[in-house]
């Protein structure tokens, strides 16, 4: 039982990476609408996979499900791009800054062991990387236990992940990457030090670059 659906959900997610890949390589001006059945036969798969991963594209914003007619992409414009990491600043720095005394050796001990899994992985999707990126910074929110901002950083996180791609593959023309980590080291470098405005300035620096084409680990 337990296998079955560890294979379910991996097919699921690939479908769901598939959808987002053919999304960003096709973006256009023009609307763009998906069905089950025809993503059934482009992938070969059955109906629950892709049911699941259009269901979950919705959830994250990327897709809306409009009755008898289908699925259609929702657009993000440079303004929604500007937003979502506007209040990534807000919500991350703000947190960091109340939680700071909260965070003990044994927190620090997880951050860089998130860190160096990460930097381990040599081959690795940009949907695999992005989702290391995703789990950084959760786990730097949850040492503060507010379930609201981590929710409400959780999505932020989603609805940014399309943006990198898509900038990701304006640039590259391909979304494959060996790039291996995310610049997080002088994060935790400064958190070691207990230095609370520098461990912000990294934070903030993070947040604000071009995160996709950072990928020292040293």
């Amino acid at each position: 039982m337990e296998l079955t659906k560890q294979r379910k959900e991996t097919l699921t997610d690939k479908v769901h990476d598939s959808i987002l890949e053919m999304i960003i390589q096709n973006a256009t001006q023009d609307e763009i609408v998906l069905n089950e059945g025809k993503l059934m036969e482009n992938f070969g798969v059955s109906k629950a996979p892709v049911r699941e991963a259009l269901i979950r594209l919705c959830s994250e914003g990327v897709l809306e499900n409009i009755p008898r007619y289908g699925y259609v992409v929702v657009s993000l414009t440079e303004k929604d791009e500007r937003d979502i990491v506007n209040m990534r600043m807000l919500l991350e720095t703000e947190a960091l800054r109340a939680n700071f005394h909260r965070i003990e050796k044994e927190h620090l001990e997880k951050v860089k062991a998130q860190i160096e899994r990460s930097c381990a992985d040599r081959d690795m999707s940009i949907w695999k990387m992005l989702k290391f990126n995703e789990e950084f910074h959760l786990l730097l929110a949850s040492f503060g236990e507010d379930k609201t901002m981590n929710r409400f950083l959780a999505e932020s996180l989603q609805l940014q992940k399309r943006v990198y791609a898509r900038n990701w593959w304006k640039k590259q023309r391909t979304l494959d990457t060996s790039a291996n980590a995310f610049p997080h080291m002088e994060i935790y470098r400064a958190l070691c030090d207990r230095d609370l405005d520098k461990s912000i300035h990294a934070l903030r620096q993070d947040i604000a670059s071009d995160i996709l084409l950072s990928t020292h680990c040293s």
